[in-house]
This record gives structure tokens, C-alpha cells and sequence, in this order.
């Protein structure tokens, strides 16, 4: 059993920090020694500091990006507070978009290569598709699965690697736009995600492996109004879905 006594300034540890906080302005509040109101005037400096340590957390180039724009958005509310000055936040509301647009090339840009010219059409060992306002199911039993880019627009892809194998790790570049994509996996594989999502979601409901070294499957990418689901069954049942939870509470827990 390994146990980490690393500090790690997480969003949880921000959260904890911020409850106790709230519970000692409002104490002091009770007791008229400061005022609640006043200082909860300033709530912006809270983007800044959610910010700041998600960058410090997160060095990819989107975990960055958006880092920095929680800053940015942070730093002119607090500036509006403070000097008066007008900052009106719906009127950068499209930068998101301009971010999640720059942040979907990059990752397809940066993405690894495939050399094409061996490649065996016949290979499924990569995976490229996409479906825009309709449905892909894709079933891979391939014995050297090494990752590959699915993206969703308005539809739906099911991918099926129950039968597939990797030979170290895998990983799959997923984009997603008011669209959901499935992935049901070995119950051998270990769920790594790295994905970013936007009024969406990554949902991990595959069982943690006993093996310390189990294969890895890394899911990185980026969800707009959306999901992302991995399982090992086909239709995880609700006593299924429940130890699934405490398999991961559990995890937790040990780590």
C-alpha cells in the first residue's frame, strides 16, 4: 500500500479552506465584529485564487488557458468592485468560445501521429470517427489498442473494448459538443481522465483494478455541454453503479 504525504493545493483542499472561512465570517458577523456583507462584497478575488491554483495543478496547455482566463474575469470584477471601474462580464462571454475553439486544434494538432504509409486500413489497433447529428458503435478487439480521437457534435458514439488489449497505455482524445460518448472497457484497464469539461461531464464508472499496475487507459479531451461515461458492463445496474462508488470512495481513500 502506498500512501502520498505530498501537499497538493486541489480544488477540494480550496473548497475546505472556503467552507471554514464562510463559517468564521458568519461567527464574527454574530458578533459584530465584522461585517459579512462587506466582505463577501468582494467575492471575485475567489476566481483568482481558484485561478491560480488550478494552474499550478493543471500545466496542460487548456488547463492553463482556462486558468488564466478564471484569473482574468476574477482580476476585472475585483477591479470594478474596488476602483469603480466598468467591467461587464457578458461582454467577454465569447472569449470561451475562442478559448474552447483554440483549445480543440491545439489538442488535435498535438495529438500523436500515425505514420500512414504501414498503416493497415484493416488495423483497428487506432480509432479515428466522428458523428455529427447521428450515432457511431464501434467494437475493437484489437491486441495492441493504442488510443486514438473520437469527437461528438450533436450525436452519439458507443465504443466497445471489452475484447481489446494494451500493451502499456492508451489514450483517446475525446471532443464533445451537446453529444455524449460511451466506452465500455476491461475490468483489467485503470481509468486515467484528463478531460476538461463545460457545462458537462467525465464520469468514471469502471471498477478500480486490484493491480497497482494495470493497464492504463488515458482520456483527455474536452466536453461542451455533453458527456462522457466509461464502464465495464454494457447497462450498469443500480447496485452496479452503488459499488462502483464505494470501490472508488475506497481507492480514494487508500491513495
Amino acid at each position: 500500500m502506498k500512501t502520498n504525504d505530498s501537499f497538493s493545493f486541489t480544488p477540494r483542499l480550496i473548497l475546505g479552506l472556503g467552507i471554514i472561512a464562510l463559517g468564521v465570517l458568519f461567527l464574527l458577523d454574530n458578533f459584530n465584529i465584522a461585517s459579512a456583507r462587506t466582505i463577501l462584497y468582494y467575492w471575485p478575488a475567489l476566481l483568482i485564487i481558484v485561478g491560480a491554483a488550478h494552474f499550478f495543478q493543471h500545466r496542460t496547455l487548456v488547463g492553463s488557458t482556462w486558468s488564466l482566463f478564471l484569473i482574468f474575469i476574477g482580476g476585472g470584477m475585483l477591479l470594478d468592485r474596488i476602483y469603480d471601474i466598468e467591467f461587464n462580464f457578458w461582454s467577454f462571454w465569447p472569449v470561451i468560445l475562442v478559448f474552447l475553439g483554440a483549445s480543440m486544434i491545439t489538442q488535435s494538432m498535438g495529438r500523436r501521429r500515425i505514420e500512414t504509409g504501414s498503416v493497415n486500413p484493416n488495423d483497428d489497433s487506432t480509432i479515428k470517427t466522428s458523428a455529427i447529428m447521428g450515432g457511431v458503435k464501434k467494437n475493437i478487439a484489437s491486441k495492441d489498442f493504442q488510443g486514438g480521437e473520437m469527437t461528438a457534435i450533436m450525436g452519439g458514439i458507443d465504443l466497445d473494448l471489452r475484447e481489446a488489449e494494451i500493451k502499456d497505455e492508451a489514450v483517446l482524445d475525446i471532443s464533445v459538443v451537446m453529444g455524449g460518448v460511451e466506452i465500455k472497457i476491461p475490468e483489467e484497464w485503470h481509468v486515467i481522465m484528463k478531460g476538461f469539461p463545460f457545462m458537462g461531464g467525465f464520469v468514471n464508472h469502471a471498477r478500480i483494478p486490484k493491480d497497482e499496475h494495470a493497464k492504463r487507459l488515458i482520456i483527455k479531451g474536452t466536453v461542451i455541454m455533453g458527456g462522457v461515461e466509461v464502464r465495464n458492463t454494457a447497462e450498469p445496474t443500480w447496485d452496479e453503479r452503488r459499488r462502483y462508488e464505494r470501490e472508488r470512495w475506497h481507492h480514494n481513500d487508500i491513495r
